[in-house]
C-alpha cells in the first residue's frame, strides 16, 4: 500500500467493539457491540486512580487470504504482566483471543471508517469498582477496540533528549503497558514539538544520561559489527516488535545484538569515530523507523542517513507480517475474515 503522508495515520475506530466483564473473578464471555460510549462512574478506579492497562497489536489482511495477527500470544503475555502490576483480574486467555479475532472476522473492521490492510487492535483492560481511596477494583471491564491504519510516514526520526522529565524510575510502572506511562508524556511531548523534534528520548530517571525509550518506542543502534539496544530492566517496556528485531538479527542474519546500557555521551563518540553508522526505533504502531538527529541542550547529534541493517530487518518483518515470507517463528496466527 503506498504511503500517503497527506492523510492521518488515524480517523476512527471501527464500528464494533469486542466487550467482556469481570465480578468477583468471573468473567463473562466476550460480545461485540456498537464502539461508542460505556456508562462508568467518575469515580471508577480507572478513571480517578488510573487502574487501567492496554496492549497494541497488529494485523494484515490482503482482502483474500486469512487475516494475520502478529504474536498475539506474546502480547497477552505482556498483559498479564500489566494487570498483575496493578492488581487487577486478567480475562482469561481464550476470552483475550476470541475477542481479539472476532473483530478481525468482521470485514467491516478493516472497511471503516476507510479500508486498510493493516488493523490496529487496542485491547484495555480497567476498574470500574468507585471508591475515594484507591482499592483494587474487583469489578473489571475488558474492551477490544480495533481501527484500520495508513501507513506513517517514514522520514526519519528528530528526537529531543529529555533531561529534566523521566518516563520512568526503579521500581516503578515503566516495563508495564499502563494508562500512567503515557499520560505523563503529554508535557515533554509538547516540549519536543516546540523544539522542532518529532518525540521525546528519554533517558534514566538518575542521571538522565543513559538512553532508555523514544516517546513510545524501543531503541536501536549499529555500533561496529553490534547492534546495540538498551537491556530491559523496569524502567523500559519489553516491546514485542523489539523482541522481532533481535530475533531477525541473531538468527536470520547472524549480526552479534548486545542489550546493554548505552549513553548519550557513547553515541555521541561513536558518531564521531565512524563506529555508529545506523540508529533506529521500533514499536507496534510506528513499527520501525531511522533516526535522524538527537537535539541535546545546544548541541545535535546526527545520524548516517544510510541504514542498510534497517533496511533489511524492516523488510524481513513486513514480509513475516503480511505472507510474503515464511513465518519460520511461529508468529502468525491466522484468522478467517467473513
Amino acid at each position: 500500500m503506498a504511503e500517503q503522508p497527506h492523510l492521518p495515520l488515524f480517523e476512527d475506530w471501527s464500528p464494533q467493539m469486542g466487550i467482556a466483564d469481570c465480578g468477583d473473578s468471573d468473567w463473562t464471555p466476550p460480545r461485540r457491540t456498537t464502539c461508542g460510549k460505556l456508562p462508568i462512574h467518575p469515580g471508577a478506579m480507572g478513571i480517578q486512580f488510573g487502574q487501567s492497562v492496554f496492549e497494541g497489536c497488529r494485523a494484515f489482511w490482503n482482502g483474500a487470504d486469512p487475516a494475520r495477527l502478529f504474536r498475539i500470544d506474546e502480547h497477552y503475555s505482556r498483559l498479564v504482566t500489566s494487570c498483575e502490576r496493578l492488581r487487577m483480574p486478567v480475562p482469561p486467555e481464550q476470552l483475550f483471543v476470541e475477542a481479539v479475532a472476532n473483530q478481525l472476522q468482521d470485514a467491516t473492521s478493516w472497511s471503516s471508517p476507510f479500508p486498510s490492510d493493516t488493523l490496529y487492535i487496542r485491547p484495555v483492560v480497567f476498574g470500574q469498582d468507585d471508591h475515594v481511596m484507591p482499592i483494587p477494583s474487583a469489578r473489571t471491564t475488558f474492551v477490544v477496540l480495533t481501527a484500520p491504519l495508513r501507513l506513517f510516514p517514514r522520514e526519519p526520526l528528530v528526537l529531543f533528549a529529555e533531561r529534566e522529565f523521566s518516563r520512568a524510575a526503579k521500581g516503578g510502572l515503566g516495563h508495564a503497558k499502563t494508562s500512567a506511562n503515557y499520560a505523563h508524556q503529554y508535557l515533554p511531548t509538547w516540549r519536543a514539538k516546540e523544539a522542532g523534534c518529532d518525540a521525546v528520548l528519554w533517558l534514566d530517571a538518575e542521571t538522565h544520561e543513559r538512553i532508555e525509550e523514544a516517546s513510545t518506542m524501543n531503541i536501536f543502534m549499529v555500533i561496529g559489527e553490534e547492534l546495540v539496544t538498551p537491556s530491559l530492566q523496569d524502567t523500559i517496556l519489553p516491546g514485542i516488535t523489539r523482541r522481532s528485531v533481535i530475533t531477525l538479527a541473531r538468527e536470520r542474519h547472524g549480526l552479534k545484538v548486545v542489550e546493554r546500557p548505552i549513553t548519550l555521551t557513547e553515541v555521541a563518540e561513536a558518531i564521531e569515530d565512524g563506529t555508529l553508522t545506523e540508529a533506529f526505533t521500533a514499536s507496534t504502531a510506528l513499527q520501525i523507523r531511522s533516526i535522524a538527529r538527537i537535539v541535546d541542550r545546544e548541541r545535535n547529534i546526527d545520524f548516517p542517513q544510510e541504514t542498510p541493517w534497517m533496511d533489511r530487518l524492516r523488510r524481513d518483518l513486513d514480509a513475516i507480517q503480511r505472507g510474503e515470507a515464511d513465518d519460520e517463528w511461529g508468529w502468525i496466527t491466522e484468522v478467517p475474515v467473513l
